[in-house]
């Protein structure tokens, strides 16, 4: 078991660093080979920006090394939260927002190149966010609080605030990662029930309960007074000898008192 999870942390933050490691080689060749990738964005309306669906996430500006560096850090962490913690339903979730994000922005964004991964942060924050909302699994409602600490002022990057920022991108990838959090919420990890949980749910009686007197009162006077039989085969075999109190006995009555022995 322990190898088992230590393999999943492996893959996971694989996939995680090498999405980063992509959009990092990706950012010093255009530096390098001055090949003004922004032009492979997102641009709204125009066939040719279709491209961008595909290779937006992985262009960042090259005016300063800002842009790169803040999306760097939340890829790689919400990344590796989406995949080690939802690894049945991760894959879909993060090529749904890669690619829904993209198609939002060019049906409804403004004229102009849009570059960078900050569309598919801002949906893997609201999945995660809104997926602790929706499930009572402890360490799902952690990962939410989590998240809602590292990145909860996002929220603001959805509004319109700077010309050169893409909020729609921002607001495209949010609501996406809502959407999907409701969709899959059947597949979401659910919250381990105890067996007498499950029991109370099925309508089934349990077998005993110390604290149920009902079930005392069900039993046949005889059935709880009957002693337990000794197992002979049992190579310890213990016997208590009970010698009752002399009684005197009533004037009617002219039987002796006997011993009487008890195993159990």
């Amino acid at each position: 078991m322990k190898d088992n999870q230590t393999k999943i942390l492996k893959i996971t933050l694989t996939i995680a660093a090498s999405l980063v490691a992509i959009m990092g080689i990706v950012y010093a060749y255009d530096i390098y080979f001055d090949l003004n990738l922004y032009k492979y964005g997102v641009y709204p309306q125009k066939f040719s920006g279709l491209i961008g669906i595909l290779t937006a996430p992985f262009i960042h500006s090259t005016s300063g090394y800002s842009h790169l560096l803040n999306n760097s850090g939340p890829t790689f962490i919400l990344t590796w939260l989406l995949f080690y913690n939802f690894r049945n339903i991760a894959p879909r979730v993060f090529i749904i927002t890669f690619l829904g994000t993209g198609l939002l922005v060019w049906i409804f964004g403004r004229p102009s190149y849009h570059i960078g991964m900050s569309g598919v942060i801002y949906g893997l924050t609201s999945f995660l966010m809104v997926s602790g909302f929706l499930t009572k699994n402890v360490r799902v409602a952690g990962i939410s609080l989590l998240v809602i600490f590292l990145y909860g002022s996002f929220i603001w990057g959805i509004f319109p605030q700077q010309n050169n920022v893409s909020w729609e991108g921002h607001f495209s990838g949010f609501t996406i990662g809502i959407f999907l959090a409701f969709f899959y919420r059947s597949e979401l990890p659910q919250q381990q029930k105890y067996r007498y949980e499950v029991e109370e749910e099925l309508g089934i009686e349990p077998e005993f309960e110390y604290w149920n007197e009902t079930h005392s009162e069900k039993q046949g006077a005889g059935e709880r007074d009957q002693p337990i039989t000794p197992v002979h085969n049992d190579p310890i075999q213990v016997v208590y000898t009970f010698v009752p109190k002399e009684v005197k006995p009533k004037l009617d009555d002219h039987k002796t008192d006997q011993e009487e022995e008890y195993q159990e």
